[in-house]
């Protein structure tokens, strides 16, 4: 990238450009979040003035929506085709919804930290947008769900807690997950599974008591830090 005499970046093709700023600015909203990132920010990390900017996006808003977009719309595309699928069983249909989503996190981390921290700093038609998103892949996981209940596959007393139990192990993983850790992203996700999927399944005998005894292993060795 060639600088001139002040030091700032002589211009490259716009769309290139404009990846660059992209990828600044989630870098800024991810280390210090939306609103405490300026335009100045943006414009000194990919060496522009700031109104230069303007040559590449409509705003910084206009950036947060590009972040949610690229963040799920692909995540949703996968799991719309997934739980359209009815020649899976209701497991399989969970289990590769969960793999679709633990991928995107790992492959997307910030996108996805910034995508869930920061939803509520759009406004009109780009939130409505986002929000419409979210409720639509609530409801496709729901369907999961409820469907593996009606044939009789898993059991639950409460379809809508077991779907946001869901969503909540998943989306958690932006807290704690770190590329090239000690377990990839298949492994997580067969993790996920197996554990949602022994909590849903519908027992075939007696009903066993809950095991309360303490873990043998410390917390710290069971959570993402080493992940």
């Amino acid at each position: 990238m060639a600088r001139g005499r002040n030091g700032l970046t002589s211009a490259g093709p716009p769309r290139e450009r404009a990846e660059e700023v992209y990828a600044a600015a989630l870098r800024l909203f991810t280390q210090k979040g939306y609103h405490a990132t300026s335009m100045q920010d943006i414009a000194a990390a990919v060496g522009l003035y700031k109104g230069s900017l303007y040559h590449y996006i409509g705003g910084k808003e206009d950036l947060l929506a590009q972040v949610f977009e690229r963040a799920m719309g692909g995540l949703l595309e996968d799991v719309e085709r997934i739980v359209a699928d009815k020649s899976l069983a209701p497991s399989r249909q969970l289990r590769d919804v969960i793999g679709a989503h633990v991928e995107a996190v790992a492959s997307n981390v910030d996108a996805l930290t910034v995508y869930l921290h920061e939803y509520r700093a759009l406004a009109g038609e780009s939130l409505e947008r986002v929000r419409e998103q979210r409720t639509r892949y609530r409801a496709l996981v729901e369907a999961v769900v409820e469907r593996g209940v009606r044939l009789g596959e898993f059991a639950t007393a409460d379809v809508g807690i077991a779907t946001l139990g869901v969503l909540g192990m998943c989306n958690w993983l932006v807290q704690w997950y770190r590329p090239g850790g000690r377990l990839g992203p298949r492994q997580v996700a067969d993790h996920f599974t197996e554990l949602l999927l022994s909590g849903l399944r519908r027992p075939e005998g007696p009903v066993q008591s809950p095991r309360t005894s303490s873990p043998t292993v410390s917390p710290r060795e069971r959570t993402s830090d080493e992940a």
